[in-house]
């Protein structure tokens, strides 16, 4: 039986073994000769230790993982709006970015990051930690490392109950010793078993001398302070790059020069701890082959000799003659086409079975065989100077349509190439023709020489549109849901394979040996300022309706209407025309209820304004306004949210297009004017607009000139200290106003802010920051009768009911007399604490320190946060000092 030869899958984004010349040949040299395999484990995207990735990686060449448990959707964004799933595909995106300056793969489980967390117990309560565990023994057994290095301890120290709970479960993979079922064939395979498990080096300066002493034998340390001659940089430095690439974490890095280090304390292992991380343990290809049955051992042992001598004959000429580089490699890839052929007969099946062909054997054989089958020709190619690309004409396309996708082969080498063939891999269904081809004659490449094969491809209107295969379920409260994986779509990997690849096989002059190797497709365009860029294709729906704003609080008592925007937009070539709809729930009406719309071509945009207003007092409570467009007998409500920032991946992002109206019992003193200052991202302008107040954000000239006398409150945004040069330099002007009678409202920020002194009066938070994360932790008023709590709205306990993820963080430890803590609140088990809402009055105005989660209940529109906060608002100076006089004459009396 004969089995179609591996196809060399090359990245459409390229990392720094990309591309050709000596730098990528050398980097991928260093991978050639032996096996060496390393996972990190850690619970977010940057836990990882890009130090320690850096060196194996990039200077020892050994093959780096790191697997995030989650895609640290629950955590704050500091470059845009986005929260929860939005941001956890930004997240998904830097930690891909940070892996293509590093030199690892990435992969994570199922595990949704929910926000902070205090234990382990609540951490493994809420995430399915036997999925979560499948999940993470699914990698194992597919990256399949000696090495496994836990970023957390599994212990209290570790603080964040998700770190605790993912050094827990490393320890429990490792550990593993059953079997699984591959989802992909449904056949049985013997998980992975590494060989030794360490525990990241920076745990030990962080754990207790118990959590540290207790089974650890050995520190392993490797210098990264030492400039790699191939990048010209040390890996401490490209670690400071890698680790900058987590942008919407505040994370950029110093490339420091000189000395550095990065290490492991080992823990356990089925071998000795020894003198290295893989002391101990067979590195060579060697012991890959002598598991093999006896009659097939002999001939795998004498194709890797041919491999390894063509290697080292390849290593010789680097650096003096690139072409008798790319010669040997080319030797070493026949050599290992062999190898698969021969692990080909023994591939698992009823019949191999009983020949003796040990299953966890052969799949470690033929895996390791295609990984040393990709860097080879990886690097041929590199050295070769032979580049392959596929792009297609558009980025956006939708079902029905057709696209040119042009595949490009460059022979950059001083050999001809023979047999070039570059067809398309297309999804069941789609058309392709070949329409133009050039640069080639009859079937040959010319040193030198460019040739292309143009095709046109058909889209079947049931072509489905681009979607993560982790957002195609509705999530549960703590993990996602996804199908059985295929070759497409690929649980524990960043994102889905593009849905096209370009296959091209080539055979260089003379050689007798071919080179198949498959590109997937992308959008490759120029921008006039920025230079050329690249972007994956997406399929995305022929029409897409976005409802501004998409989610609406109604007070109760209000009058008048809402304005609502409704943007039809299609990527359909010819454009689209129809209606869009909105069906209002009972007991509201819109007008008009329908609009027509026409759109004349590809990027079209229509907006449509409608006017929403309730036919009698509406019932408190949340109601649904569905929103459809409909064109061509099909209806469409789908909103398309494409995630675009340069340093990551363009992802799209669906939801339903309905508005989720919240009818709440809320008051606000009529004609307040609020001046919003913006921060690391929020919806708080629009949150304190739907209260029916008038709201101007500041931009950074108007914060500068500090002319805030015509606003009644000023509400700056989360980490505002942060995060804006511009509120740093007028903090003296926001002082000033409140002085002279205005409100300041300030929400939650962190050191810089504390350790600026920019408060009116002595303010500190701890490191770490205090927080309550039991967002149904019970909230005490302690001055129930203060304004803040009467005024316009009463508010009670049941106004903390419904909050979401948490209640607070970054709370005020310490503080002057000057400021009064009116909530007292504590997580279970923990001390009160009165840091979440500190009043002063400030000259004739007032200040605030808000550390409640307000921008989080916001999102989810949790009636209580709205009415506390129209409170903040309406806080007056002169109410609140007769307050505080109030409290002193108590206080007297006492």
């Amino acid at each position: 039986m004969e089995f179609p030869p591996y196809r060399v899958p090359l990245p459409a984004f390229e990392d720094a073994t990309g591309g050709t010349g000596v730098v990528a040949t050398g980097l991928l040299l260093r991978r050639l000769e032996g096996v060496k395999r390393v996972l990190m484990v850690g619970a977010h995207p940057d836990d990882e230790s890009t130090t320690l990735l850096t060196v194996l990686a990039r200077s020892l060449g050994a093959q780096t993982a790191y697997l995030s448990l989650t895609r640290g959707d629950g955590g704050q964004n500091l470059i845009g709006p986005e929260l929860w799933e939005g941001l956890g595909v930004i997240r998904t995106g830097e930690l891909e970015a940070a892996r293509r300056i590093d030199g690892g793969e990435q992969f994570f489980t199922r595990a949704f990051d929910f926000g902070f967390s205090k234990s382990a117990e609540e951490t493994l309560s809420v995430w399915p930690q036997e999925q979560v565990l499948a999940d993470m023994l699914a990698v194992i057994r597919d990256f399949r490392p000696q090495v496994v290095i836990s970023v957390w301890s599994g212990t209290p120290s570790d603080g964040h109950g998700h770190h605790q709970a993912a050094g827990q479960l490393a320890l429990e993979a490792f550990r593993e010793r059953g079997s699984g079922v591959d989802p992909r064939t449904g056949l049985v395979w013997p998980v992975w078993s590494a060989s030794k498990f360490y525990l990241s080096e920076r745990r030990r300066f962080f754990s207790t001398d118990a959590d540290v002493d207790e089974g650890v034998r050995e520190v392993v340390t490797f210098p990264a302070g030492d400039i790699d001659p191939l990048l010209g940089r040390s890996p401490a430095q490209i670690s400071g790059a890698s680790r900058s690439r987590h942008r919407s974490q505040n994370m950029g890095t110093a490339q420091p020069l000189g000395p550095r280090s990065a290490g492991t304390v080992f823990v356990e292992g089925t071998v000795e701890a020894g003198d290295g991380l893989f002391a101990g343990i067979d590195t060579t290809l060697a012991g890959v082959i002598a598991g093999l049955a006896e009659e097939d051992r002999e001939e795998a042992f004498g194709h890797l000799d041919e491999y390894l001598s063509a290697v080292a004959d390849a290593r010789h000429f680097f650096g003096v003659d690139l072409d008798a580089t790319a010669s040997h490699l080319l030797a070493a890839i026949s050599s290992m086409r062999r190898l698969e052929t021969l692990g080909y007969r023994c591939r698992l099946s009823a019949e191999s079975l009983r020949e003796g062909c040990p299953p966890s054997t052969n799949r470690n054989f033929l895996a390791t065989v295609r990984d040393k089958l990709s860097l080879t020709t990886r690097a041929y190619m590199a050295a070769a100077g032979i580049v392959v690309d596929v792009r297609a004409s558009s980025p956006l396309l939708v079902p029905g349509s057709s696209v040119q996708v042009t595949v490009t082969l460059w022979n950059g080498s001083e050999k001809a190439l023979d047999g070039v063939t570059a067809p398309l891999n297309l999804p069941p269904n789609w058309g392709t023709v070949l329409s133009v081809e050039g640069g080639i004659v009859e079937g040959r490449v010319p040193p030198g020489g460019l040739a292309f094969f143009t095709w046109t491809v058909r889209l079947p209107d049931s072509a489905e549109p681009s979607r993560v295969y982790y957002l195609r379920e509705p999530r549960g409260t703590g993990s996602y849901s996804w199908e059985d994986s295929t070759s497409r779509n690929p649980p524990g990997k960043p994102r889905n394979r593009a849905p096209v690849d370009g296959f091209v096989t080539f055979t260089p002059e003379g050689s007798g040996v071919p080179v198949h190797v498959s590109r997937p497709w992308r959008y490759v365009g120029v921008d006039r300022a920025r230079g050329e860029f690249a972007k994956p294709v997406l399929v995305v729906p022929g029409i897409t309706v976005a409802v501004s704003p998409d989610a609406l609080v109604w007070p109760q008592t209000r009058d008048g209407v809402a304005q609502l925007s409704v943007v039809v937009a299609t990527e359909n070539e010819d454009g689209a025309s129809g209606e869009v709809e909105m069906i209002p729930p009972q007991g509201w009406n819109v007008s008009p209820r329908i609009r027509e719309f026409d759109l004349a071509a590809a990027g079209s945009r229509r907006s449509q304004s409608f006017e929403l207003r309730p036919t009698s007092e509406p019932a408190v409570g949340r109601h649904t306004l569905e929103v459809v467009a409909r064109s061509d007998g099909r209806e469409y409500r789908e909103t398309l949210d494409l995630i675009d920032y340069e340093h990551i991946e363009r992802t799209p992002l669906y939801a339903r297009s309905d508005v989720s109206l919240s009818v709440i019992p809320v008051e606000v003193d009529p004609g307040l004017r609020v001046g919003y200052v913006m921060g690391s991202g929020d919806s708080g302008p629009e949150a304190i607009r739907q209260l029916g107040v008038e709201v101007e954000v500041l931009d950074g000239e108007q914060i500068l000139t500090g002319d805030f006398a015509r606003f009644d409150a000023i509400v700056l945004g989360v980490r505002a200290y942060e995060t804006r040069e511009e509120v740093r330099s007028a903090n003296a002007q926001l002082l000033d106003y409140a002085r002279s009678g205005g409100t300041v409202i300030n929400q939650y920020n962190q050191y810089r802010f504390s350790g600026g002194g920019f408060a009116p009066y002595r303010l500190f938070i701890d490191r770490p920051a205090a927080r309550v994360s039991d967002e149904s932790a019970p909230v005490t008023l302690i001055e129930p009768d203060a304004p803040i709590f009467t005024t316009p709205n009463r508010i009670t306990q049941a106004d903390f009911d419904g909050w979401v993820q948490e209640r607070g963080l970054y709370f005020a430890s310490e503080w002057g007399d000057e400021f009064t803590p009116v909530i007292e609140l504590n997580d279970p088990g923990e001390p009160a604490r009165r840091g979440a809402l500190l009043v002063a009055a400030v000259g004739e105005g007032v200040y605030v320190y808000a550390a409640l989660s307000f921008f989080r209940q916001w999102s989810e529109r949790v009636p209580g946060a709205y009415r506390l906060f129209a409170n903040l608002i309406s806080l007056d100076g002169y109410e609140w000092e007769e307050f505080r006089g109030r409290l002193r004459r108590k206080s007297h009396e006492r």
